[in-house]
């Protein structure tokens, strides 16, 4: 974690602090942790000073420690964009697909994708997932999702039965604060300047679909369905670097340094024209449910 990076300028986390207050100290050009300790008892009294330098405290160990899961208890949701590093090495992001609308044990997952320190990792069967999960959050300071707060983490913790004690970065709720509406391919068409994907056509209905035709051995189905959940994992750090920067653009007296994404990487599977014909010319779901919509908005 770099220590020019905007956690390190955040306040809003303490006991006693909020935006208004932490506002105040930028322009009173306190704009690290150190600075408010060192000057936090010419500023605040009484109760108020003692739990702010507990949560200083508290901070400086963390951060010592590269504990970013203590942070993301401690911001407030929508502030939890302020983990974002520097460097890319530690985030994960990740994108899973399902057998149907529902949470387990109603349906399962098909399809775990991971993209982490410049490669696509990704399983279908179900050991392998999970040992896929295990890998990723022994490995990753955080996680980045479209929507994993809601959908793709709170699903693999039931499916697996297991506690997710990782930072995590939601992209839905961010972008949405930048003003970007709709699903994630909605959002990327929203933003041509981004590298554009082969299963663009593709959403959550076909990724159902393209699990029951592998299922029934029809070949090609795997593969299109890897490649569009690739690509729904791909998008995430180019999605990540335009909504930091924006914030940055938003915040030029802190001088925080713009990131820059890396070139996307070169799938190993495709999109099968026979497979893809075949989803285009077949039944769409009659009566969808609500959780159905979910899958329809991916």
């Amino acid at each position: 974690m770099e220590r020019h990076s905007l956690l390190r300028k955040s306040f809003v986390h303490l006991t006693g602090v909020g935006p208004k207050t932490e506002a105040h100290l930028w322009r009173q050009g306190v704009v690290d942790w150190e600075e408010l300790l060192g000057g936090a008892a010419q500023i605040f009294k009484g109760k108020r000073l003692e739990g702010i330098l507990k949560a200083l405290d508290a901070s400086l160990e963390a951060w010592g420690r590269k504990d970013l899961y203590f942070f993301h208890q401690a911001l407030p949701g929508n502030e939890r964009w302020r983990m974002v590093p520097g460097g890319f090495d530690d985030v994960a992001y990740l994108d899973i697909e399902a057998s149907g609308g529902a949470f387990p044990p109603l349906c399962h997952s098909t399809a775990v994708a991971f993209y982490f320190r410049g490669q696509v990792l990704q399983e279908h069967e179900h050991r392998a997932k999970r040992e896929l999960i295990d890998h990723i959050l022994a490995e990753a300071s955080m996680l980045c999702t479209f929507n994993g707060g809601g959908y793709d983490v709170p699903f693999l913790s039931q499916e697996y039965v297991m506690r997710f004690q990782v930072a995590h970065v939601d992209l839905c709720p961010w972008l949405r604060r930048l003003g970007f509406k709709g699903g994630l391919k909605a959002i990327q068409k929203a933003m041509p300047h981004l590298h554009q994907r082969c299963s663009m056509d593709i959403d959550g209905f076909d990724a159902v679909r393209l699990w029951k035709m592998h299922e029934r051995g029809i070949d090609g189905a795997l593969p299109t369905l890897l490649t569009y959940n690739a690509e729904d994992t791909i998008i995430l750090e180019p999605l990540l670097v335009e909504a930091f920067n924006r914030e940055v653009e938003a915040r030029p007296h802190l001088g925080l340094a713009r990131l820059v994404a890396g070139a996307a990487p070169t799938l190993a599977t495709t999109v099968d024209p026979k497979v893809y014909a075949r989803l285009r010319t077949g039944d769409r779901p009659v009566n969808p449910t609500a959780n159905d919509f979910h899958l329809a908005s991916l």
